[in-house]
């Protein structure tokens, strides 16, 4: 019931906002409209009957992970303001993609409206999003929340960005946001919540050389019902999903003994909760932006005590402030990450350790860290179905069925970066090697090794007023993967309306 007050409580917020918003305004200063729509017509042909690694990884869910394909994909964004208010309104977006292929289907990664009102905003439905702080553009992939997956749908209450506490004169500001989530639901789960909140800080004005950065991200999947989940793991199949429930999920809290609750609820907290816990810092050079970023992730509270330590995604970022105009080439944003779960709090099962964290599995939503079969957070931790079958086939452990994530000990180094020449042609890479160990239950027995890179030139087509083509070569090559060699070819057409 409090599921479905929250969904009228929005769209009646977001129907009187819109009815405000599209009436003149009572001082008479006229209402502004500003959009971009975006269509694009993509071809993508690979030597087997899977998609190299890097194109289709971090495209929110939209790209198939299986042999040549077709997509057309439109799109909108837009705000309506007022002269008068212009950091108050609506904001929306929509986002439409056709897949041709063997299996036609239409994917929508996003659809939400949103209410802007100077310090915060609320909104609702799909939104394309990369929570955490580092690089979003060139990254690997944030650890929890890459926009490796289709979005989950949504309503999310937040500040607009960073905002200054009004007592520290600026040098303290917060990024902060709480949401309420529906997962999909699949033939293992049905019925599922996300609960999700993240409190960024910021010292330094946003003129200040130096900026340090630190926050948590808590992302939790709870409630629902499953025909595999026995008496140890659920009650009748079932798993806590009243209001109560859901106040001890926000602060992690242990059920009381209590018939209602399965013993896995009694040993652990009520539903599957993973995040990370970030800091970074931030510094302006002559012709420079240099950031150096850490997630660390955690599963419980041996995470958020850093016993796993030193696993993480460590980051360093370079963007360039300044060109060179008589340059025929110049390098824009360079970035370098290293990413490793292997310590995962180590092998010992216990109420002090608490070791084992197997990233991104749980025992009772067998799934993992998942939407639709893809990985929510980073994607080098793979799911069953994207291995080779020498790999798929190695049980997780007596669980029946077997649980989705396959391999979740990692390292990997990865080199992204973008320039630009002369002439406009803009020019990315990224190459990435990885170490593969399968599970710290379950290892695969020996280093799995693979390399996945791609590189993606964009032609501006002036004649064609303003259109784009984009083609991109990728390669996966290694022991974790089917070997591939893949191509993409791109026309995209953006246009921006302002009145």
């Amino acid at each position: 019931m409090f599921i479905r007050l929250i969904a009228l409580a929005v769209g009646t917020m977001l129907l009187s906002e819109v009815g405000a918003q599209t009436n003149p305004d009572s001082s008479g200063t006229a209402n502004r409209h500003s959009a971009v729509y975006d269509f694009r017509l993509t071809g993508i042909a690979s030597s087997g009957n899977r998609t190299p690694f890097w194109l289709y990884a971090n495209q929110y869910g939209t790209v198939p992970r299986t042999g040549s394909t077709g997509l057309l994909q439109a799109g909108t964004t837009g705000q309506f303001t007022t002269a008068l208010h212009p950091d108050r309104g609506i904001s929306y977006g929509v986002d439409v993609v056709g897949v041709i292929g063997k299996r036609p289907t239409v994917i929508v990664p996003q659809a939400y409206v949103s209410i802007n009102r100077g310090w915060f905003n609320l909104w609702a439905g799909r939104k394309k999003e990369v929570i955490g702080l580092g690089d979003s553009t060139l990254s690997s992939g944030f650890y929890a929340w890459s926009g490796n997956a289709l979005p989950i749908t949504k309503v999310q209450i937040g500040t607009n960005g960073f905002r200054p506490i009004g007592f520290t004169r600026g040098v303290i500001s917060i990024n902060a946001f709480f949401a309420h989530g529906w997962f999909p639901n699949t033939d293992s789960i049905q019925g599922s919540y996300l609960h999700q909140k993240a409190v960024y800080g910021r010292i330094g004005k946003p003129n200040w050389k130096v900026k340090f950065y630190a926050g948590l991200l808590h992302n939790a999947q709870w409630g629902g019902q499953s025909r595999f989940l026995g008496r140890g793991t659920s009650v009748n199949g079932k798993l806590p999903s009243t209001f109560k429930d859901y106040l001890s999920v926000i602060v992690a809290r242990q059920p009381k003994e209590d018939a209602t609750y399965s013993e896995f609820d009694r040993i652990n907290q009520i539903g599957n909760h993973l995040g990370s816990v970030d800091v970074g810092a931030e510094m302006e050079l002559a012709h420079w932006n240099v950031l150096t970023y850490y997630q660390h992730p955690f599963e419980d509270k041996s995470g958020l005590k850093f016993v796993n330590f030193p696993d993480g995604l460590y980051g360093l970022r370079f963007k360039r402030k300044s060109v060179d105009a008589a340059a025929a080439f110049h390098v824009n944003q360079f970035v370098v990450e290293c990413l490793t779960t292997m310590n995962q709090s180590g092998l010992v099962l216990g109420p002090k350790l608490q070791g084992i964290d197997d990233y991104f599995n749980n025992f009772q939503y067998i799934n993992g860290w998942t939407t639709q079969r893809q990985i929510i957070g980073t994607p080098f931790i793979s799911p069953r179905g994207d291995v080779s079958q020498a790999w798929r086939d190695l049980p997780t452990g007596p669980y029946k069925p077997s649980l989705a994530i396959i391999n979740n000990r990692v390292q990997v180094i990865h080199i992204g970066g973008t320039g630009v020449f002369r002439s406009g042609v803009q020019v990315q890479t990224r190459l990435s090697y990885s170490s593969n160990h399968g599970l710290i239950r379950n290892p695969f027995g020996q280093t799995v090794g693979q390399f996945s890179g791609s590189i993606w030139v964009t032609w501006p087509m002036r004649w064609l007023g303003g259109t784009e083509l984009q083609t991109a070569l990728a390669l996966d090559q290694g022991k974790l993967y089917t070997n591939t060699v893949g191509g993409w070819l791109s026309l995209r057409k953006a246009i921006k309306t302002a009145r």
